[in-house]
């Protein structure tokens, strides 16, 4: 058995530090939220299956380059791993244990298979985290070679790259290459998380919205906006005690934020309204 059915959400995180692992993060993330008796080493055992068998499928592939295509060939065509555009705010289209029963899931979750794998094989990949769509770079003799496993693992160019940015969040300035950086591999469980958080809200499923962002600040310790987003989230579950305790917690933490006014109005009016209720 696999230590990470030992593990908890924090302790990958302490363990791990820099090396930690997305794959993994998000299993145990999964756990967590979502599937209380979700087995991770399960998941992890499927990743080591698809490594060997990408092993064979990569045979005769000499350099950095070819095996990264042969790896998104193998992938998202041989075992078919491929784009929801269906039912994209799905979460389980989030939480790679659905993913890898499914296959199917975000442009993220997709690219976190493809970097697992890859890793296991030796190929020098990176995640990319665009505005909107997350896709990854394969390193070769010219430089990034990038490839969007959502739409098959095609390879793309930059101006690709700004199509899919514009499709995706109505930007029209020009495109930033800063946006081609690779992501550090806690930015990538962030976003995943991101992205739960947004769709949990979206549902207007709070219980699930407050458990994400409880691991997100986990997580990102100094990203203060967390206790603000908990004290919100707790407003709209009926907690409203919870919510005005988080509300100053994000106050003392940034007394000068940009919309502290805003924040420190409704805090009033919701301890207020706890006065009233008393």
């Amino acid at each position: 058995m696999d230590d990470i059915d030992r593990a908890t959400f924090k302790s990958e995180l302490r363990r791990a530090g820099e090396d930690l692992s997305p794959a993994r993060a998000n299993l145990l993330l999964a756990r967590e939220i979502a599937y209380p008796d979700l087995r991770p080493s399960d998941y992890v055992i499927q990743l080591d299956d698809l490594s060997v068998a990408g092993h064979a499928a990569l045979a005769g592939y000499p350099t950095p380059e070819t095996r990264g295509l042969a790896l998104a060939e193998f992938l998202f065509h041989s075992v078919g791993f491929r784009g929801d555009s269906h039912d994209y705010t799905n979460p389980r289209n989030s939480y790679l244990n659905d993913v890898l029963e499914q296959r199917a899931g975000l442009p993220i979750s997709l690219s976190v298979i493809f970097l697992e794998v890859a890793r296991r094989l030796g190929i020098a990949a990176a995640g990319v985290g665009m505005p909107g769509h997350f896709i990854v770079s394969v390193q070769s003799a010219d430089g990034p070679l990038y490839l969007d496993p959502f739409h098959g693992g095609m390879t793309i160019t930059r101006a690709d790259c700004e199509r899919l940015v514009s499709q995706a969040t109505g930007y029209p300035g020009s495109f930033d290459s800063r946006w081609l950086a690779p992501s550090t591999p806690r930015d990538i469980v962030a976003r995943m998380s991101n992205n739960l958080r947004n769709f949990y809200v979206q549902a207007e499923d709070w219980p699930h919205a407050i458990a994400v962002v409880e691991r997100l600040r986990t997580l990102q310790p100094h990203v203060n906006s967390h206790w603000r987003d908990l004290g919100l989230l707790h407003y709209r579950a009926g907690a409203y005690h919870i919510a005005s305790e988080f509300l100053d917690q994000y106050l003392a933490r940034e007394p000068d934020a940009h919309d502290a006014q805003s924040v420190r109005q409704n805090r009033d009016r919701l301890l207020d309204h706890l006065t009233r209720l008393n």
